[in-house]
């Protein structure tokens, strides 16, 4: 299905946030992971826009939401508000939240500061804090990190150039299976889509939101969460590995549930769809049976 046309609303610094909504039935609001765009969700939408109202939004610097005005606005907990602002200019007074990725962690920091609005939360490939000390087999995480602390702002956008450069390399895809960024279930077409959404991405506010992300830590919410935890993790993948992310927090949030995708990996929204939409839908059928949690 094509997306509706985007709206927007104003975060807290005055950035303006592009959202979408699809499909009718009780709200279910969907937080992005970093460097995507609404369009990450394309394959598994149809599902969902057949069953809830879904809400769909861009973090500061991505799709067509506009650059962050104020390196304040890239910190997680910034974002955490900017999902409760989006889900008040949907009409959206509680749901549950899928956080995708770093979208997790802004996920769980919402429960902190605004836990009465999500009625459940889906960590899908995600983790609950500094998403740098173990993406990438922990040790790229860490370099990757580090540079970007170093890097002098002047010189951001020329990364962005370099990297853009590349991701056109030939065979850049079939190097990035091999590294297990992604495996079988994402098509060239989808990183086709990825590079083309990376051209648009505001750099500045991009490296501002990784180092937030990177420092930043919701892992102290999981013992005290007031609403149900599914726990999405992928066998093969290597930003938020099993054993080192998806354990721990399923671990850690007492009641919560942990769903393994053997073959899974980071890439996993565009090949294990039905996968990920059978697990959600039986966690909120079960936590939330009667649907009416608006």
């Amino acid at each position: 299905m094509s997306l509706p046309a985007f709206e927007t609303t104003a975060a807290a610094d005055g950035t303006a946030l592009a959202y979408r909504t699809a499909g009718e039935g009780p709200p279910l609001v969907l937080v992005n992971g970093v460097s995507t765009s609404m369009f990450f969700w394309k394959k598994i939408l149809p599902r969902w826009a057949g069953r809830y109202r879904v809400v769909l939004w861009d973090y500061k610097g991505h799709g067509d939401s506009e650059p962050a005005k104020t390196r304040a606005g890239t910190k997680i907990d910034a974002m955490a508000d900017d999902l409760i602002r989006v889900m008040d200019a949907a009409g959206v007074e509680r749901a549950p939240v899928v956080g995708f990725s770093m979208g997790s962690q802004v996920a769980l920091e919402a429960c902190r500061l605004h836990g009465d609005r999500l009625a459940a939360v889906v960590s899908l490939l995600g983790t609950a804090g500094r998403v740098m000390d173990t993406a990438l087999w922990s040790v790229g995480g860490k370099v990757a990190k580090a540079a970007l602390t170093r890097m002098p702002r002047r010189a951001i956008p020329g990364l962005r150039r370099a990297a853009q450069l590349g991701l056109r390399l030939p065979g850049i895809y079939r190097a990035g299976k091999t590294m297990r960024l992604y495996g079988n279930e994402t098509a060239p077409r989808d990183i086709a889509a990825y590079i083309e959404h990376f051209g648009r991405l505001d750099p500045k506010t991009v490296v501002d939101i990784v180092l937030a992300a990177g420092e930043h830590d919701a892992a102290d919410v999981l013992g005290d969460l007031q609403m149900p935890l599914l726990v999405i993790a992928g066998a093969r993948d290597v930003f938020a590995s099993v054993e080192k992310v998806s354990q721990p927090i399923h671990a850690a949030a007492p009641g919560s549930q942990l769903v393994v995708l053997p073959e899974g990996t980071h890439g996993s929204l565009f090949g294990h769809d039905a996968e990920i939409d059978a697990a959600i839908e039986a966690f909120v059928d079960s936590v939330l049976p009667s649907r009416d949690w608006a």
